[in-house]
């Protein structure tokens, strides 16, 4: 209890139901024994950090900040007024590390206040924390890996559990960047053009860029559209330069009823149209139909 509480003192305050999982364990340290021969894995296709890791990691992350130079100098304003969920696009001081995949990359619980508090999510130094919750809570995270490894069915996309030699283990999914998906299938959202990927930290006035007042105004009449009796009262999205390219896109947070609803903007590369989308709740898979 001593060092749980010690990692504890040394990072953030905890939610109650991680200082109960840390009070059960320390972790994993090595998920292979002598001669890289596997001993079995706690989560599939991460390691499980012991609180010496924890604490590690999470100042290894706030040392080595993600660049947010392009958001603006009132975005860390609007991190520090953000709730659990929220997509901050760098590793703040209320994100609890306590797994890493393969890439080094840190699957975390969100300790901000707020409805999802507590909510699993996972960081890449790719993309930050963007792509929302995995699951609303670790409770549910644990819940779901018991219900695969009771069945012998798939977690999420397609690994699924094994024994060998009485150690667990988890097929290699083959996931690019960290996706990851809930143990129930994902909604998909099928748009007409595959997406492009884009750093906006490289982007300056000189490129062909999007009008974003254009499309913010796009977004809140088609939100006012879906929405006909909701009160829609603005629009933000992360990013202030997007390529005027054919399938880049962004997201937009709509102020609904008093909370926010999600929709998605893609760049249709003609003019400033772009194809306005709302998305459902939590993590989603989108299909090209070309």
């Amino acid at each position: 209890m001593d060092e749980r509480e010690a990692a504890e003192r040394a990072t953030t305050p905890w939610t109650d139901e991680l200082c109960e999982f840390y009070g059960l364990h320390d972790g994993q340290h090595e998920t292979s024994g002598e001669e890289h021969v596997p001993v079995g894995s706690v989560l599939p296709g991460f390691t499980l950090y012991s609180l010496d890791r924890v604490v590690d990691r999470h100042r290894f992350s706030l040392e080595g900040p993600h660049s947010i130079d392009d958001l603006g100098d009132d975005w860390p304003a609007v991190v520090r007024a953000q709730e659990a969920g929220e997509t901050a696009e760098m590793f703040v001081p209320a994100y609890v590390p306590f797994a890493e995949d393969g890439g080094g990359g840190p699957l975390y619980v969100d300790t901000r206040p707020g409805a999802r508090q507590g909510c699993v999510r996972m960081f890449t130094y790719e993309g930050a924390d963007e792509g929302g919750p995995w699951f609303d809570s670790l409770t549910e995270f644990i819940a779901a890996l018991c219900r695969s490894v009771e069945t012998g069915s798939a977690i999420y996309d397609e690994l699924t559990p094994s024994f060998e030699d009485g150690a667990l283990q988890w097929c290699d999914p083959g996931l690019p960047g960290g996706s990851m998906a809930h143990a129930v299938a994902l909604p998909i959202v099928r748009i007409p053009f595959a997406l492009v990927d884009f750093r906006p930290s490289q982007l300056s006035d000189d490129d062909d860029l999007i009008d974003l007042d254009h499309v913010r105004r796009i977004v809140i009449e088609t939100a006012r559209r879906l929405h006909p009796s909701a009160m829609v009262e603005d629009a933000r999205a992360v990013y202030r330069q997007v390529p005027r390219v054919r399938g880049a896109n962004m997201n937009w947070w709509v102020s609904m009823n008093g909370s926010e609803v999600v929709f998605t903007a893609i760049v249709t590369g003609e003019d400033h149209d772009v194809i306005v989308l709302e998305l459902p709740s939590g993590r989603c898979v989108f299909e090209a139909d070309e």
